[in-house]
């Protein structure tokens, strides 16, 4: 943690990523003008900077500070079930995805809570980085239809909602994406290729913990420290297994368990 936050500080790359995001937020405009690689270059669907947009109208050490926040609120809850002991030893490992300001941490909790009673989160790495949503085979391996009609469904519904607003964004960013895959080696297909078998394996024998290296290989780019915070789920998938298969063992059924129906308590 220590050597993590130095180099960071002495380069200057506290908040690289998340002032990506905020300068994204400010001038619409400069998306997709900037290479992957580049610093503030913005690579997520317009869905996402519409979705934060709110904050953007904060200045930015303001919205620094509640990136941050969000951030170890979700951390802190994942890493929970293992008590704060163990909890603020594994802490230090995931601090390069807080000093960065990424959104690996948040793939983290939009896993668990997909797995949960809101597969729609899955929308968050689908409208971002797009491949690590290929996590939710898990639900097409399980025959748990209901819950991946869920994630594709709400996935569909942003980007229909999103493109309705701003149909050149949506173009641009096509445009943006076909370009970057063009330059882009066969490492990222490759990793996909591994990260789906890992997810199907993962189902099949209901290992959901899994699914957070599986995360992982399937980001279209992977270089230093910070795509390991989703493995800051694992805590809370390894709860979900213990739940899946008590559930089994009961014959209860768990998707219906855990997708709630209109008129249910659980909407």
């Amino acid at each position: 943690m220590a050597m993590q936050t130095f180099v960071y500080l002495r380069a200057g790359m506290i908040g690289t990523d998340s002032h990506a995001y905020w300068m994204a937020l400010r001038f619409p405009q400069a998306w997709y003008t900037k290479p992957p690689t580049y610093r503030d270059a913005f690579l997520y669907s317009p869905a996402f900077a519409q979705a934060l947009w709110p904050f953007g109208q904060l200045p930015w050490p303001a919205f620094q500070t509640v990136w941050m926040m969000g951030q170890a609120g979700v951390l802190a809850w994942l890493l929970a079930p293992w008590g704060w002991q163990r909890g603020l030893t594994l802490a230090p490992f995931f601090i390069t995805d807080l000093l960065l300001g990424n959104v690996y941490l948040f793939f983290a909790g939009a896993l668990v809570v997909s797995l949960g009673r809101a597969p729609g989160a899955l929308a968050l790495p689908g409208l971002t980085k797009i491949t690590p949503s290929v996590v939710g085979v898990w639900f097409v391996v399980r025959r748990e239809w209901r819950a991946a009609a869920w994630a594709a469904g709400v996935t569909v519904l942003i980007f229909s909602v999103s493109a309705v607003i701003a149909p050149s964004a949506w173009l641009a960013w096509a445009e943006f994406l076909a370009h970057s895959a063009a330059q882009s080696g066969g490492t990222a297909s490759l990793r996909l290729v591994v990260a789906l078998a890992i997810v199907i394996w993962a189902a099949r024998t209901g290992h959901a913990w899994l699914l957070a290296p599986a995360m992982i290989l399937a980001c279209p780019l992977l270089g230093g420290y910070g795509e390991l915070a989703v493995l800051a789920a694992i805590p809370r998938l390894l709860r979900f297994e213990h739940k899946d298969r008590a559930a089994k063992a009961l014959g209860t059924p768990g998707e219906k368990s855990r997708i709630p129906t209109p008129g249910s308590s659980g909407l």
